[in-house]
């Protein structure tokens, strides 16, 4: 009796534990479509159409072209960070994983299926994956794509703060300025911090404290990748909020360069929060209060959102046509 009672309880918890990504998707879904549906009935919808179509279509060609080549920077600094790991990958190679991670991460429920599929991909065929197996390789790779999502995320947030400290003319609501700047300082404190992680770490296999105790032993003998890699995404943020000065003017929309060194790291973050499906409807509603302190009204905020959410895809698609021409055994054989 107590065995079948045992029995019954696992297959409860096991049962919890598939159906939660599916309850958090159906979540982020219902967060995601409620947010667009009250943006949208907030706006003129035909004033909305009308702004669309009479875009600029040779800015908005500007930007994809701009936009893929950022990517190809990001590229570069995840090959950088990828080195102290062991993978010595061509540019060419690594460049085609990182857009099949674009693809994944706009079009795979969540916000983390591209970083899975460059895990994958790199553990795979990476010189370290040739040299070392299939399975050996995945936890070097795990680090080299969080390392890569980590540095981004942080010189972010810095070009937000440093925006908001060098123009403090633009009305940026109190409680935005105020969370930027924390968060800024909290990530200061935080690298200041690192060198004593590892006497603070435990010594559980808990799979982050694993990763953590891999990067410090990884990355200290090799310490000069880390800021040359945020160099790179401090070119990859400024030429990312050039590509909103450029969006702007396809819809008539004038965005001081000044402000787009504000607007840009403020909502790339607060669409970062893991509430909706891949950040669609924050992103959105975050033009909106944001351009709205310059005068842009809540229909051109709108179509200014959606607009570069349609760049990120038209780009992103290139990576689904490298993921359907690339060859390779499939995922269950090379496990």
């Amino acid at each position: 009796m107590v065995v079948c009672l045992l029995n019954l309880g696992e297959r409860d918890t096991l049962l919890m534990k598939k159906a939660k990504p599916v309850l958090i998707l159906i979540v982020k879904l219902v967060v995601s479509t409620g947010l667009l549906v009250y943006l949208l009935s907030r706006i003129h919808i035909e004033r909305f159409w009308d702004t669309l179509a009479s875009a600029n279509y040779s800015y908005i060609a500007l930007a994809l072209i701009v936009y893929l080549f950022t990517q190809s920077i990001s590229t570069l600094r995840w090959a950088l960070l990828a080195r102290p790991m062991g993978f010595a990958t061509s540019f060419k190679d690594i460049l085609g994983y990182y857009l099949i991670g674009m693809f994944f991460n706009l079009f795979a429920p969540g916000t983390v299926g591209g970083d899975v599929s460059r895990v994958y991909y790199l553990a795979r065929d990476g010189d370290q994956g040739a040299s070392h197996g299939w399975a050996r390789s995945t936890l070097p790779a795990a680090v080299s794509v969080f390392m890569d999502r980590a540095v981004g995320m942080v010189v972010l947030v810095w070009l937000g703060a440093l925006g908001l400290a060098l123009f403090p003319g633009y009305e940026v609501p109190q409680i935005v300025r105020y969370v930027t700047y924390a968060l800024a300082l909290a990530f200061v404190v935080a690298g200041l911090c690192v060198p004593l992680l590892r006497r603070v770490l435990p010594e559980d296999g808990h799979p982050f404290v694993v990763k953590m105790r891999l990067a410090l032993r990884s990355y200290r003998a090799r310490w000069q990748v880390i800021p040359q890699a945020m160099i790179l995404s401090l070119a990859i943020h400024l030429v990312q909020a050039w590509v909103h000065l450029i969006l702007g003017r396809a819809i008539q929309i004038d965005i001081p360069f000044s402000y787009c060194l504000i607007l840009y790291p403020l909502v790339g973050t607060f669409a970062a929060i893991p509430i909706s499906l891949n950040g669609i409807g924050l992103r959105e509603g975050g033009y909106v209060v944001l351009l709205g302190v310059i005068g842009v009204n809540s229909t051109q905020g709108v179509a200014f959102g959606l607009l570069l959410f349609g760049v990120v895809v038209l780009d992103s698609l290139l990576g689904g046509l490298v993921f359907l021409l690339k060859k390779g055994p499939r995922p269950s054989a090379a496990a």
